[in-house]
């Protein structure tokens, strides 16, 4: 029942194992002592709790260890090998399909391009079909996760506005997968997949209060996490910084609004400003804008001029996008991703310029904004971390495969 805020006793149980397994999967070997300690439950309590994981092949012992105290204990890891996760990025021209486990560990990946006017239908179908050979190789998965551009309306199930797919505005994503499967599927708008992927594996320290993944691809937008819980809103479309308009006058969207900060410093957006400006350092022939924009990198770090102008624009309405975040939101981090970032060290001169110009002392001087140095696409990963958050929030539901029913 929505809003609903008793805990029954099962429910207490629950939670409770979900802090041992995540305290397991941040720290990779621990005693049952400084779980206790860094849960606040007694030692008898996590004796009990470690008993039953053991007995469900969640945790297992690995041998004696120093804990904190320098007391000799016996060690507990979690069993990331058991719990693999298949995940998968769809965005505008490529999907990306990748397994992991829980732990983040990466096993394979596969990236297929499509055309922009390819009906959706075929690229449903190949998907599929990517993710059914990946559970017939993989025998441990136990969830998948799918990300998805947003705006995603979570509760319906679909995309509000895709750029340049409108095609896909129609497409219901939950009715889509929801029985394709004999796993669960679990559907996140990216900018979120993404800020979970930096919470869960990107070593920022959990005692981060809020953090702020600022997703610059072919769209933009943001996902927060407050205290380990994403930000949503009623429909699970917050943050959608891509549509804040940072020019009123400025050209329509296909949103709606006008001057959204999406067209003026996404991976087409730069695509754009070079085919104007520097179409001589263009590749010649067909290409993304993924690879239009390293072009346009590599042209600015060799030192053209006309491209460094270019990059510097881009990065100047990134910049837009974090005093946003920050007066909004007030981060402890803004960590920048997707294709865009990959020209991290020409734009961050600038985007911390630009902050510094328009936020008060106070507040900008307490935020950090980097770039995200994750080894794999930070959205396919954000999409593995969409379902290995829900194995660790619900750890006993995972522990005996093909139980589960799909999920959102």
């Amino acid at each position: 029942m929505r809003g609903a805020i008793g805990k029954n006793n099962s429910d207490l149980t629950e939670m409770n194992r979900s802090a041992v397994v995540k305290i397991l999967q941040q720290q990779e070997v621990c005693s049952r002592a400084d779980i206790a300690r860094q849960t606040g439950l007694t030692q008898a309590a996590i004796t009990k709790i470690v008993a039953s994981m053991m007995e469900m092949g969640i945790v297992s012992e690995v041998g004696i260890i120093t804990g904190s105290d320098n007391r000799r204990s016996i060690g507990l890891r979690l069993n990331a090998d058991r719990h693999q996760i298949i995940g998968v990025k769809f965005a505008r021209e490529m999907f990306a399909v990748g397994v992991f486990d829980i732990s983040g560990m990466i096993y394979t990946q596969t990236e297929t391009k499509f055309p922009l006017e390819e009906e959706p239908q075929k690229v449903l179908s190949a998907m599929k079909k990517q993710i059914h050979d990946m559970l017939k190789k993989y025998e441990n998965v136990v969830s998948i996760g799918l990300a998805v551009p947003g705006p995603y309306l979570r509760d319906e199930g679909r995309i509000a506005v895709v750029t340049r797919m409108s095609a896909w505005h129609t497409i219901n994503f939950i009715e889509e997968f929801k029985e394709e499967f004999h796993k669960p599927v679990f559907i996140e708008h990216d900018a979120n997949a993404g800020a979970l992927a930096e919470w869960l594996f990107g070593g920022h320290g959990q005692s981060l209060h809020t953090l702020a993944y600022f997703l610059v691809g072919e769209g933009v937008g943001c996902g927060m996490i407050e205290r380990g819980r994403l930000f949503l809103g009623v429909q699970g479309s917050a943050c959608e910084i891509g549509h804040v308009s940072v020019d009123v006058f400025g050209p329509r969207c296909e949103c709606g609004n006008y001057g959204c900060l999406e067209m003026y410093c996404s991976a087409s957006a730069l695509w754009k400003k070079a085919q104007e400006h520097v179409p001589e350092c263009l590749p010649v022939g067909e290409l993304q804008s993924g690879d239009a924009c390293n072009a346009i990198f590599e042209a600015a770090r060799a030192g053209n001029q006309k491209a460094l102008d270019v990059v510097r624009e881009t990065a100047e309405y990134i910049g837009y996008g974090c005093v946003t975040l920050i007066n909004g939101y007030n981060p402890d981090i803004i960590i920048i991703g997707d294709v865009v970032s990959q020209g991290g060290d020409l734009l961050m001169p600038t985007i911390q310029e630009v902050v510094k110009q328009r936020v008060i002392p106070e507040l900008h001087t307490r935020v950090q904004i980097k770039i995200s140095d994750l080894k794999v696409d930070p959205t396919l990963y954000g999409a593995a971390a969409t379902a290995t958050n829900k194995v660790l929030q619900l750890p006993s539901k995972f522990s005996a495969a093909g139980k589960w029913g799909p999920g959102k």
